[in-house]
């Protein structure tokens, strides 16, 4: 009984590291849909003059179909948008690179729409390629790190 439970132990702390190397995955994908969210808002403004409502409700991405699902999405689509984004983005620093970017949506004409797309655009790409690299280095971490634990509480308790 001693060795199913150490078992189980060494188990969960494998299950553990690998529950912490899927959110690092998580972040990543994440990421990748904000920039390409960021690259539909690009190409619909360049080229149409619909109200930022009406190009959320047209988007097939994350981002626009959780706006959209909000209920102030009507009166403030800005404001479901930030919503949206606080609940798709659980980190702090991609949930304030998002809300910055989201504060500028709306606010000048098209070229300075177009610049602040841009902007953030950058700054999305920056986060994305730290992530990458932060998942191939933490990854096989966090699995070593959560199976040593699992096997060191084995040992603790046998």
């Amino acid at each position: 009984m001693r060795l199913l439970g150490g078992g189980l132990l060494a188990v969960s702390g494998m299950l553990w590291g690998l529950d912490r190397a899927r959110g690092l995955a998580r972040r990543t994908e994440r990421l990748r849909e904000l920039l390409n969210f960021m690259q539909f808002l690009r190409t619909e403004i360049a080229y149409s003059a619909y109200p930022l409502g009406q190009l959320l409700a047209m988007g097939q991405n994350l981002f626009s179909q959780a706006a959209v699902k909000r209920p102030r999405f009507e009166e403030d689509p800005v404001a479901a948008l930030a919503e949206a984004g606080r609940a798709l983005l659980p980190w702090a620093k991609d949930r304030v690179m998002f809300q910055g970017f989201v504060q500028g949506l709306g606010a000048s004409d098209t070229q300075g729409q177009l610049e602040h797309l841009t902007l953030y655009m950058t700054l999305t790409e920056s986060s994305l390629k730290e992530a990458r690299e932060e998942m191939v280095q933490k990854r096989r971490l966090y699995l070593a790190l959560g199976t040593f634990a699992g096997i060191a509480a084995c040992i603790l308790i046998l």
